[in-house]
């Protein structure tokens, strides 16, 4: 029996994050949406003409996600993800294959080992990227490291890397994993994603793909079990303003002048939008708000291509010193939701810091990409085009540029009654689904701490 009320402002995972764990603490959520669907910037949609079900861009989470992980078992919904054991996947360069593949070792031996089988750096290549492994291992980061002052492209340049090994190699993870080239991120983010990645456990970087779109998955799912475990989740309400009573922050105010009345309020929303619910009085503590007007966005465009019949062997592959960057095989990937009769091959090209392809119409684009594909890989050019889409997110993630740390703020804010959760805060994680699982339970969990619950809820907790 939930005794407390928490409104959320905002439907994505972090909206959808905060309110599962507050339920699994006894306390009742109302999530408050303004579109007319939940999964924030992670949604699917129908498409009109074949009924499937299509994820606005290709959204991968790796074995490190613990967190995004737990939330997906707390909603019940384990067996609609997966995750390979350790890290592996083909990269294509000048028509050559070379895959990224670990062994069967343990730790961190397992992820050295796909390095050292991965032909598009040679030996002495293999030797600086060691080095600059080695550097990252023994590199100390903290709360204000000057490390989030210069970029990791410059940080690997003064320990040993050239432009074979970062184009070849850091670049090849750190623009999809970061969703900006490597001369614009932070050293500090660069060293903490190669500490998680590949100096953890060889599970650490392991792949995982959803096996449904993604609005079922995280939407649909979350939505069936908070409203089963007593919370509420309303579409389509549009927040205006934060309600304050008793110089606390007491519920919100809906666009339809509504007032919903709560023991607290979370803003799981962009940094731009959450910035525009703080009251304007002298009560405002400027100081702590206002670096998350600086947080910046990059885009992704996602490229859709229908094919009549399979041009793609793998179910991703990365494509180095070509636009395509990475492609994946959705159909492959989402096989057990398809007519095993059905030829069709449906390929997902993520273009992730899509800056250059954010602007360019639609016919431009498809006659850009389609015919990389037809050059790249053999079976596109015999092949026939069905069906082609595009998808913008124009601010799809935020930035970690250099001095970006400062705009992270905390779940906990200065107003008595209001919390913040979003992958843009405090999380020591950069723009993905676990940073905004992570920011929802530290929001819940100081939520909890600050207005306690009568009753405990009688689920298992989450680890």
């Amino acid at each position: 029996m939930q005794t407390r009320t928490v409104v959320i402002i905002g439907g994505g995972i972090a909206g959808l994050a905060t309110a599962v764990r507050l339920i699994r603490n006894g306390i009742k959520p109302i999530v408050l949406e303004k579109r007319p669907f939940l999964g924030g910037r992670a949604y699917s949609f129908t498409d009109k003409d074949s009924g499937e079900e299509i994820d606005n861009g290709q959204h991968v989470f790796v074995g490190a996600c613990e967190q995004f992980q737990q939330y997906v078992a707390d909603i019940g919904v384990s067996d609609q993800i997966k995750l390979d054991e350790r890290i592996g996947f083909p990269v294509l360069k000048d028509g050559k294959i070379s895959w990224f593949k670990a062994k069967n070792l343990p730790g961190v031996l397992a992820n050295l080992s796909a390095l050292l089988g991965y032909k598009h750096v040679g030996a002495i290549s293999k030797l600086r990227i060691l080095w600059g492994l080695l550097s990252i291992k023994l590199t100390r980061l903290g709360k204000n490291s000057p490390h989030d002052l210069i970029t990791f492209d410059d940080w690997l340049r003064d320990h040993g890397q050239n432009d074979s090994t970062i184009r070849n190699f850091w670049n090849l993870i750190i623009l999809p994993a970061l969703n900006d080239d490597i001369t614009a991120v932070s050293a500090h983010t660069g060293i903490e994603l190669f500490k998680v990645a590949l100096l953890g456990s060889a599970q650490n970087p392991a792949m995982g793909i959803p096996l449904i779109g993604l609005s079922t998955l995280i939407g649909e799912n979350a939505q069936k079990y908070i409203e089963e475990h007593g919370g509420e989740i309303r579409t389509g309400v549009e927040v205006s303003s934060l309600y304050i009573a008793d110089t606390k922050i007491s519920g919100v105010m809906t666009t339809t002048d509504e007032t919903i009345e709560s023991e607290a309020v979370v803003s799981a929303v962009p940094a731009a939008a959450m910035t525009s619910l703080i009251p304007g009085s002298s009560d405002r503590k400027d100081d702590f708000f206002t670096p998350a007007e600086s947080v910046q966005t990059a885009p992704i465009v996602a490229i859709h291509i229908w094919y009549d019949s399979p041009v793609l062997t793998e179910n991703f592959v990365a494509v180095l010193d070509s636009p395509l960057q990475w492609v994946f095989n959705d159909s492959g990937l989402k096989s057990g939701n398809r007519n095993p009769d059905d030829t069709t091959q449906h390929v997902v090209i993520s273009l992730s810091g899509a800056w250059e392809w954010q602007d360019r119409p639609k016919q431009e684009l498809r006659e850009i990409f389609t015919t990389k594909m037809a050059k790249t890989f053999s079976l596109a050019n015999s092949a026939t085009i069905k069906k082609f889409a595009i998808v913008k997110m124009l601010e799809a993630t935020f930035r970690v540029a250099p001095g970006s740390q400062k705009h992270r703020l905390s779940q906990r804010t200065p107003l008595p009654g209001f919390y913040l959760a979003g992958d843009w805060t405090d999380t020591g994680w950069p723009s993905t689904m676990e940073s905004a699982v992570r920011s929802g339970n530290q929001a819940a969990e100081f939520i909890i701490e600050d207005i306690g619950t009568s009753q405990q809820s009688n689920l298992p907790q989450s680890e």
